[in-house]
């Protein structure tokens, strides 16, 4: 489906899913679609897909403007904008889906319903259900699967896969930064808030409640570890006594050190100097949200900072971490913070601005604008940056892409004899040699499509999760 749609009856096929697979892997088949469908990462193809989304609203904001009977005003122009908006939220956030439809109930002898079922259980997944047996306090109304037209043709929906990958990416930011507990806290803001988030361009969160991110926390998460701040512990272990394991273990102790450790992760997360985490409410234990334009910010300066450093080298890196925090700086103030020598700083700066990662910022000592009675000041960029460092993430993919073909391509006469019908019936027939030479083609191919894949994350980190990405010229 990456390439295009498909039906769920295609797909089925392709996968190899037949009638007369087992029924345990013919379910998992159909809950995972469900799931999928219902939660927007794949979505039916209708007619309106044929044209673009930008076609589609000038559409729409035509056959608006013609019912006015004058020019619009300004005011008038963004209201008309902000209703298609609107409308189109109302179509996103329906709890009617187009390739959904209600299974029928199948029943044995006794009344019961055989058919499976789902719902969610306590980590958030969908849990199965059948032969009539159905969650405590749910009817089977409630725990009927819905199930997909395998007639109707569904395609990615890559905004709604954006937002997954975004929050993997944040809370693998604070697992690094901090441990396994703190990214797990913010595993549970995102996994409330992500039904409501449509695209990465929203620039925060929808405010999450303290009794809301306990209760979506895994009982089993392990969250006694400790957090190191630098002077003295938030929280300590666990005590023996308390561990659920132990014989002794009181419960109500272990909920009550569990509310502990989350308050204070969460009020570490809070202090953090990022400020992705944000507390916006004092009551009742405070409301949390998640400052999504400051995660992209925060996500795009550390993959550059990665990029440059295995580009450049570790100096040219420090320089770029020093003019992101101090702003605009002089060669002397550089050289000086840097603890690098004047010569060396500068040729270290020409270097990054000749690669369009730095600018100058000239401010002139007399009023002619001689260049030789000037001030120069180095900074950062933040657009030319990414402009600069995708033009080489997409020069490096097309070389991957040269590098895959060409050894392909050496080996053109040893692939085309592997797909002969004789060598595919008897893999005896190719050498050692052969075998080989087959093996390592296999090694380098994954390799290198491993490494594919590592820069279009770096694509995704800088580019696409970035709230003010649509503002950006990819080319210039």
């Amino acid at each position: 489906m990456a390439n295009g749609m498909m039906s769920i009856a295609n797909i089925r096929s392709a996968l190899g899913i037949r009638k007369n697979t087992k029924a345990n892997v013919a379910a998992s088949f159909d809950i995972a679609v469900n799931r999928m469908v219902k939660e927007r990462f794949i979505t039916a193809v209708t007619p309106k897909d044929t044209v673009t989304k930008i076609d589609r609203r000038m559409q729409e904001e035509a056959k608006l403007l013609a019912e006015l009977t004058m020019p619009p005003t300004n005011k008038q122009l963004m209201e008309i904008r902000r209703k298609i908006a609107d409308q189109e939220d109302e179509s996103y956030f329906s709890s009617a889906i187009v390739g959904i439809k209600r299974a029928a109930v199948d029943s044995d002898n006794t009344g019961r319903s055989t058919k499976m079922r789902v719902h969610d259980g306590p980590d958030g997944l969908p849990v199965a259900h059948g032969l009539g047996i159905y969650p405590d306090g749910q009817s089977e109304a409630d725990t009927q699967l819905d199930a997909v037209d395998e007639k109707v043709c569904f395609r990615p929906y890559y905004d709604r896969l954006d937002v997954l990958l975004r929050n993997h990416q944040i809370a693998n930011h604070f697992i690094d930064k901090y441990n396994v507990g703190a990214g797990i806290v913010v595993k549970a803001i995102l996994r409330i808030t992500e039904p409501q988030t449509r695209t990465c361009r929203d620039k925060t969160s929808n405010p999450v409640s303290v009794f809301q991110i306990i209760g979506n926390i895994p009982a089993d998460a392990q969250l006694a570890d400790s957090v190191d701040t630098g002077s003295d512990m938030f929280f300590k272990r666990l005590q023996p006594e308390d561990d659920p394991m132990s014989p002794g273990a009181s419960a109500e102790a272990l909920r009550k050190k569990r509310s502990d450790a989350i308050f204070a992760l969460l009020d570490i997360l809070h202090n953090d100097s990022s400020g992705i985490v944000a507390k916006v409410e004092e009551q009742a234990g405070g409301q949390y949200r998640i400052n999504f334009e400051r995660a992209a910010a925060v996500l795009r300066d550390r993959a550059l900072d990665s990029l440059i450093q295995e580009k450049f080298g570790a100096m040219h890196a420090r320089i770029v971490r020093v003019l992101r925090d101090k702003q605009k700086l002089d060669e002397k103030t550089v050289s000086q913070t840097t603890m690098l020598p004047i010569a060396l700083c500068r040729e270290r700066l020409h270097d990054l601005a000749l690669s369009g990662l730095i600018d100058t910022f000239d401010i002139p000592r007399t009023a002619d604008r001689n260049p030789s009675r000037m001030f120069y000041l180095w900074f950062v960029n933040p657009e030319k940056q990414v402009r600069s460092a995708m033009s080489y993430i997409f020069q490096g993919m097309s070389n991957l892409h040269q590098r895959i073909d060409h050894e392909m391509a050496i080996r053109s006469a040893l692939i085309t004899k592997t797909k002969r019908k004789d060598v595919i019936a008897d893999p005896s027939l190719l050498t050692e040699y052969e075998r080989k030479e087959l093996k390592s083609l296999m090694a380098i191919k994954q390799n290198l499509e491993a490494a594919l894949i590592r820069l279009d994350g770096m694509l995704l980190i800088i580019h696409d999760i970035n709230p003010h990405s649509s503002d950006l010229q990819l080319l210039q």
